[in-house]
């Protein structure tokens, strides 16, 4: 199974960060609907200078953040790269960040959906949660992965599938892959048990007959 991001949030993502150079470009210089630095006859006055300062520096934050959301949403539209896939070796996350996003099945424990909240702007949102073995540990830096104790969580609000289906296959991939480690390692018992079933005697039905008919002559 392949999931990936939502078209259409990828989309309003893009425009949002339009957006954002737009206003930039406002707040920065052109000021047609922002307020504009306070002057004097076209002279900027000591709080007209400091405004201005503080315009550019708020102008290139939301450049760089327009420009960060237009490029990521574009770049996620045209390569569509997925961002978890379950086979039969694991679950892989997406990589954007350094760490490694492969979990192999043999240090799963199991595989659910939840909700975590957003400790940024308080939303509540959809997660697909990997619980490890004890004894195992993954380090994973990618974007929308939260590690927590034994667990990690998946962000996966813009899935184009729904969370609780996606938990559903790696909990059924990892099941599978439980039961053919298991086959692997499976030995037949080492005492086998015989039955036999006692038979008649054919001879002895043979002598009966011969009296039988021996009786019938006489």
């Amino acid at each position: 199974m392949r999931v990936y991001r939502s078209p259409l949030k990828l989309f309003v993502f893009g425009m949002i960060g339009i957006f954002l150079i737009a206003a930039a470009a406002d707040v920065a210089f052109g000021h047609w609907i922002s307020t504009p630095p306070e002057s004097n006859n076209g002279v900027l006055t000591t709080r007209g200078q400091a405004q201005q300062r503080g315009d550019l520096m708020w102008g290139g934050v939301m450049v760089a953040t327009g420009v960060m959301l237009f490029g990521v949403s574009i770049t996620e539209l045209v390569k569509r790269k997925p961002s978890v896939i379950i086979d039969g070796e694991g679950v892989h996350v997406d990589t954007g960040g350094v760490g490694d996003g492969f979990i192999p099945w043999e240090g799963i424990e199991a595989v659910s959906s939840g909700v975590l909240s957003d400790p940024f702007d308080g939303s509540v949102r959809g997660q697909l949660i990997i619980e490890m073995e004890p004894d195992r540990h993954v380090s994973i830096d990618a974007p929308g992965v939260t590690m927590a104790g034994s667990r990690v969580y998946v962000d996966a609000h813009d899935w184009t599938k729904r969370v609780t289906e996606v938990a559903l296959a790696a909990q059924g991939a990892h099941d599978h892959y439980r039961r053919i480690e298991g086959l692997k390692t499976y030995e037949p018992p080492s005492m086998v048990w015989e039955t036999t079933v006692d038979q008649p005697d054919a001879s002895a039905g043979e002598q009966s007959e011969e009296s039988d008919t021996a009786e019938v002559e006489e």
